[in-house]
């Protein structure tokens, strides 16, 4: 009995050896776009507001320092800039399809790679709790060849529910539009650690 015990210990050692020894291997990481290697500087510009119709008051400045903040954790330098520059007034129709010429209106004129995070939508709604939602569009240009390198969509939900979420109905725009600058920027890769 005690040979057979340590007989069927012994096949399953092998076992789990054979098993452990087959594990798959972790995929060699890929190297980020070498464009995004390359920034020295991000300048977001002002956020442009392009909701419709009334606009119910927002802080828009503080909205401009979570996308500053939220790429300074991807390891970029950035900045807040505090004009759109030469090209005025910014449109989301000029932005789609952007010419060269406009390009190289956008930020101020000592900067080269400008992001412009456009306000389409937030809301928020109280019934028994409350939600908010808020939609945000973004655009990462490289002034010295004219082109849009980066263009993104990014959408942000919070809710709460009951008489707490009824209290808090406030908040649920401002955590909204945190989620939807983490949703914005989560396709632009995260450069490496220095060093590496």
């Amino acid at each position: 009995m005690r040979r057979a015990l340590e007989g069927g210990l012994t096949v399953l050692l092998f076992a789990a050896a054979s098993v452990v020894g087959a594990a798959p291997r972790k995929k060699p990481a890929v190297p980020p776009d070498p464009r995004f290697l390359a920034i020295q500087n991000i300048a977001v510009l002002p956020i442009v507001d392009a909701r419709a119709g009334d606009k119910a008051s927002l802080n828009i400045a503080k909205l401009q320092t979570n996308v500053v903040k939220a790429l300074q954790r991807k390891r970029y330098p950035v900045s807040a800039a505090s004009t759109a520059g030469d090209a005025g007034q910014i449109a989301v129709e000029d932005l789609e399809e952007a010419q060269s010429a406009y390009v190289k209106k956008l930020g101020p004129a000592n900067e080269r790679w400008v992001m412009v995070v456009l306000l389409d939508d937030i809301h928020s709604k109280m019934t028994f709790g409350s939600t908010g939602n808020a939609e945000l569009e973004g655009y990462l240009f490289d002034k010295d060849s004219g082109e849009c390198v980066w263009k993104g969509k990014g959408v942000g939900q919070a809710g709460q529910g009951g008489l707490l979420g009824m209290s808090m109905k406030g908040m649920m725009k401002s955590e909204a539009l945190d989620a939807a600058v983490m949703s914005l920027l989560a396709s632009i890769p995260t450069r490496p650690k220095p060093g590496k």
